[in-house]
């Protein structure tokens, strides 16, 4: 037990020390968040969705395999089983490819995306953002504040768009964290919670949260 055990920490340490940055995406992800920050409130689930749905595509043409019938670039055009946001969420948490908390974040937010696009009645369309915001959305940001990076309890004086506000952005780091890293973890026969989020995790987690404090401390001062 104590030879697998240090086996297993032994590949999760060698993955951490291979793990790339990516710096793209990390500029990428600070470039979106600064949106979500700024925009009209009604636009956020826009850029959320999109971002996502941009991400996730990316995921799985790297990570699908050569060799399937019709290309890899079939399967996510047209009438493809990965052409739609809900097809890549639905996929994804079938297969494990990401957090299934975080799938269903985003399945909400790409929800609330199509009233927004489809709906004309202002009146609905504010509604739906408040069910959005009181129901439907984890209000995890009371775990942000530990007195150091954050104050405690900063969300309490805080408008709830501006909390939903705080949890895109937090959400969005994890997916630009994840789908990166997360099936590359799996592929080498580690856990990815354990390799992405144990104490040495690699340091593009490190910059994702730096990016994600500042956006939430801007979004709280405003």
């Amino acid at each position: 037990r104590n030879y697998s055990r240090a086996f297993g920490e032994h590949r999760v340490k060698k993955f951490v020390e291979q793990a790339s940055p990516f710096e793209a995406e990390v500029t990428l992800f600070k470039q979106v968040v600064a949106l979500v920050a700024t925009e009209e409130p009604r636009v956020i689930p826009v850029i959320a969705a999109a971002y996502a749905d941009d991400r996730l595509e990316e995921m799985f043409k790297r990570e699908i395999p050569d060799g399937i019938p019709g290309g890899r670039s079939a399967l996510m055009s047209g009438f493809g089983p990965l052409a739609r946001l809900s097809q890549r969420i639905q996929m994804a948490f079938a297969f494990g490819w990401l957090s299934k908390d975080l799938l269903i974040e985003f399945d909400h937010i790409r929800k609330v995306r199509n009233d927004l696009s489809h709906k004309w009645d202002i009146e609905l369309l504010e509604r739906k953002m408040r069910e959005f915001i009181e129901e439907k959305q984890t209000p995890f940001e009371k775990q942000l504040g530990d007195g150091v990076r954050l104050p405690e309890n900063f969300h309490e004086s805080m408008q709830s768009i501006d909390r939903s506000r705080v949890r895109v952005v937090w959400m969005l780091g994890r997916l630009t964290y994840e789908t990166r890293l997360w099936v590359p973890a799996l592929k080498a026969g580690i856990a990815p919670e354990e390799a992405l989020y144990g104490p040495n995790a690699p340091v593009m987690l490190r910059a994702i949260a730096a990016i994600s404090v500042n956006a939430t401390r801007e979004i709280a001062c405003t």
